[in-house]
């Protein structure tokens, strides 16, 4: 029985890391299956100004939120200051936010589709007692928000941690909607995939998870 017992505790990372990269391909074929029906959508009807079921967005980021030590150390490197403006797509539970808030004043905005984690972001904004417009999330599509919304023309740095597949599309939108040829510069941080179309000017592995940081002037 006792053998039986360590085999079992032996056996058990080895189905949880089965079990999380069969989470994470199904995440990715349901992203997959999901803007494939955006884009049959978009050219049949034309671009919606509401978030529908059918969003690329709705499964584009990792359901895991970026690790604090990640935070720590790319924090600082952003070069951030109480006039800066940070926003982050797909922020979750909205740590980023916090802890930009907390550290140098500045102004914050996350965007999520995912109501659980906005109202885990909500409740942490609460706890920290960061009231007011300082720190905000809302519930829009990041796609949606990157291409029709002007705050993200306004932004100093832009924070993404999303799967692969949609930082393909997400690459080309920020392309076109923050000026490159400004010497206002603005940093792009990716976490655990590569800006497509885009020269990273800064990368690191941390508890091996990538993170890329790109810059619009340098």
């Amino acid at each position: 029985q006792s053998h039986e017992t360590q085999a079992t505790k032996d056996s058990s990372p080895c189905r949880k890391e089965s079990m999380k990269q069969a989470l994470l391909l199904y995440a990715k074929q349901r992203f997959n299956e999901m803007k494939s029906n955006h884009e049959r959508q978009t050219t049949t009807t034309g671009p919606t100004t509401t978030t529908s079921k059918s969003s690329p967005s709705q499964l584009a980021a990792p359901i895991s939120p970026t690790p604090n030590l990640v935070i720590e150390v790319f924090l600082p490197l952003l070069g951030l200051s109480e006039n800066s403006f940070l926003v982050d797509l797909g922020c979750g539970d909205g740590r980023w936010l916090i802890a930009a808030n907390k550290q140098v004043g500045c102004r914050c905005l996350g965007i999520d589709v995912d109501d659980g984690r906005l109202e885990m972001a909500r409740k942490s904004i609460c706890e920290n007692g960061l009231l007011g417009d300082a720190v905000q999330v809302r519930r829009q599509d990041v796609f949606e928000f990157v291409n029709e919304c002007d705050e993200i023309c306004k932004a100093d740095v832009v924070v993404l941690y999303l799967f692969r597949e949609a930082m393909v599309e997400m690459g080309a939108l920020l392309r076109r909607r923050v000026s490159l040829g400004e010497k206002r510069r603005v940093q792009i941080l990716s976490v655990g995939f590569a800006l497509i179309g885009w020269t990273c000017v800064r990368e690191e592995k941390i508890n091996g998870i990538r993170v890329y940081l790109y810059s619009t002037a340098e």
